[in-house]
């Protein structure tokens, strides 16, 4: 299956230190197939992706916790993002983890 990603919205933190957003996976016919909310920090250019809102919300508020995450640079996602298009859905790509790797 061919998919693609896109952002469906984005803020920015009032410092521009990090970008919080809502990345969605949709098929050929445009139909959404997946959705992360993501966290973008531009000092060590890094995506974090998580599966909810309140798993975002418990990252940042508690810091390294239980919830699962994936990490993927900035680089990485570039060539995801800028592709013609991904084979299978973007998590697929992803590697989840426990782990505090911020």
């Amino acid at each position: 299956m061919k998919t693609f990603i896109s952002t469906a919205h984005e803020e920015q933190e009032s410092n521009k230190s990090s970008t919080f957003g809502v990345l969605l996976n949709s098929d050929e016919n445009h139909k959404r197939v997946d959705s992360l909310i993501y966290l973008y920090r531009e000092k060590r250019n890094m995506y974090i992706f998580f599966q909810t809102i309140m798993d975002m919300n418990e990252f940042m508020l508690y810091g390294d916790g239980k919830m699962q995450r994936a990490y993927m640079s900035e680089e990485d996602f570039d060539t995801f993002y800028d592709a013609p298009y991904i084979d299978g859905k973007f998590t697929e790509h992803l590697v989840w983890s426990v782990n505090n790797l911020t």
